[in-house]
């Protein structure tokens, strides 16, 4: 239809209808007869777009998360020890050594309470030699204890002759005094004396509860010989059976 054909079609309603009034028929017609506006279209379409990615957005953020979060649950859940065998048998160790040092300590308590109550009863000479026996002493040629007898051969060249000197732990079972009567009098080296030949270097070790002192005589030859002498105090200790020591070249 034509735009006057409508406009006559629209003016036969409002007659039909009563509609006199001027104004409200010029809008009326106006708005029938021109084309819809596409400028809402425009101005619609972002919007709807940008609805349609927020909600899509948020469709596809909440599927990942479950997954993410599920994730990192995941990760941070304790290892499974029966998947992992060499972690249960660690701990099984060390509850073990746990429970043997907890024994240990019970045990130490209990031999130190005895002791305790042992001691009081022990004579003057008793409580000498049981200070005694916490301290050690021994007299060696390179590396190997001086016999009994005192005499000792070697091979030529260089010779380390040695005073170790060892203690045992305290332990706290002597009191200080009795600890002190243990140890020989004075400087434990200062008991060898008479060294030959005399221009020996002096030299020095030492470690866990002991500590060494001795002589080394360099570019020895065969046929020469060491000779040291020993106190009677320092001698009683090591139980030799002479205060004079001769170490041979061969």
């Amino acid at each position: 239809m034509s735009e006057n054909q409508i406009k006559k079609s629209i003016q036969y309603i409002f007659t039909e209808n009563q509609v006199y009034d001027q104004g409200t028929k010029r809008r009326l017609i106006n708005n029938m007869v021109k084309p819809p506006q596409k400028k809402r279209n425009v101005v619609f379409m972002p919007i709807a777009v940008t609805i349609c990615l927020l909600l899509g957005s948020g469709i596809w953020i909440s599927s990942i998360l479950p997954k993410t979060s599920q994730q990192a649950n995941t990760e941070l859940e304790a290892p499974n020890l029966e998947e992992h065998p060499a972690i249960s048998n660690d701990n099984e160790k060390i509850a073990e050594l746990e429970y043997q040092v907890s024994t240990f300590e019970d045990e130490r308590e209990y031999y130190h309470e005895v002791i305790q109550q042992i001691m009081p009863s022990l004579t003057d000479d008793e409580m000498l030699q049981l200070a005694k026996s916490h301290f050690k002493y021994e007299l060696s040629v390179n590396h190997k204890p001086l016999p009994t007898s005192g005499v000792m051969e070697v091979e030529p060249g260089e010779v380390n002759v040695m005073l170790t000197f060892y203690m045992a732990p305290h332990y706290n079972v002597l009191t200080e005094e009795w600890y002190q009567k243990g140890m020989i009098s004075g400087d434990y080296f200062s008991h060898i004396e008479k060294i030959q030949p005399e221009n020996a270097e002096v030299i020095y070790a030492d470690g866990a509860n002991v500590t060494a002192q001795g002589y080394k005589f360099a570019n020895l030859v065969g046929g020469s010989k060491i000779s040291l002498t020993i106190s009677d105090e320092l001698r009683e200790r090591m139980s030799l059976e002479t205060n004079e020591i001769e170490i041979l070249v061969k």
